[in-house]
């Protein structure tokens, strides 16, 4: 739906990029490390600040502002109500179980993928990805797997994407990535080996819903002196697949 120019609330917009410019590196900031952040002038992102103050989304020592657990009611009611969250994590649970590791799901907003769903193994090194975090959708492999399933999607984004070399392995331009999703469509995989961070690989399968669309994936991460990339294969892929096809079972009768 397009909206008309007259029907845009442009302080809307300015208010929630204030709150989206706080982050796991930014928890706290002064008030013109939020201006700087968010282009906007000092007394605009002074007024926001203050606001989201008062309303208890955020407090202020003197110097720094920082979110307060209040802001995740912003997001609590859309992710409670999503069904693949109750569907999901049953089968989610015995995944865990019978490979004993940690998996999640995600989806695509904007150019990132949002963590949406986990189930978390004990272990002494955890890889710290929770629910709610985001990553750029095309450096990971739940990303890829949703773009590869998503012509359309995957049209749009690849214009949109920030192609940046973070690690030696990183596919850093379109046309290697548009190729590698080609690829990923025809395997019904995903597998992103220290391209995003060195020392990580991830693997991921998709989820269908109705009228086969692929809305989420399914994913492992583990770190690389665990499993080699063949042993996560091996391990891994098949009990993904079948855990997948059972919530695609459900999501596909609704």
């Amino acid at each position: 739906m397009e909206i008309k120019e007259s029907d845009f609330v442009q302080s809307l917009e300015k208010g929630l990029n204030v709150l989206l410019a706080f982050s796991q590196e930014k928890k706290a900031m002064t008030l013109s490390e939020v201006a700087e952040k968010t282009q906007m002038s000092r007394a605009a992102a002074r007024r926001f600040l203050l606001t989201y103050t008062h309303l208890g989304y955020m407090i202020n020592d003197g110097k720094y502002f920082s979110l307060t657990p209040k802001v995740l009611d912003l997001g609590y009611n859309y992710i409670s109500s999503m069904d693949i969250i109750e569907i999901a994590k049953p089968f989610m649970v015995k995944l865990s179980k019978e490979i004993e590791e940690s998996c999640s799901i995600g989806l695509i907003e904007n150019k990132d993928i949002v963590y949406i769903v986990q189930e978390q193994v004990s272990r002494v090194m955890t890889i710290s990805l929770k629910v709610g975090s985001r990553l750029p959708a095309h450096l990971t492999s739940m990303g890829r797997m949703i773009l590869a399933m998503n012509e359309k999607l995957q049209t749009e984004l690849l214009e949109k994407f920030e192609y940046n070399q973070l690690t030696e392995n990183t596919i850093s331009d379109k046309a290697s990535l548009k190729a590698e999703l080609d690829r990923i469509k025809i395997q019904g995989f995903a597998f992103v080996d220290q391209e995003l961070e060195v020392g990580l690989r991830a693997i991921s399968t998709p989820i269908f819903s109705k009228n086969n669309k692929v809305n989420y994936a399914l994913t492992i991460l583990s770190p690389t002196n665990r499993f080699s990339k063949e042993e996560m294969l091996n391990r891994f892929l098949e009990p993904m697949k079948e855990t997948c096809g059972r919530i695609s079972e459900i999501l596909q009768k609704q």
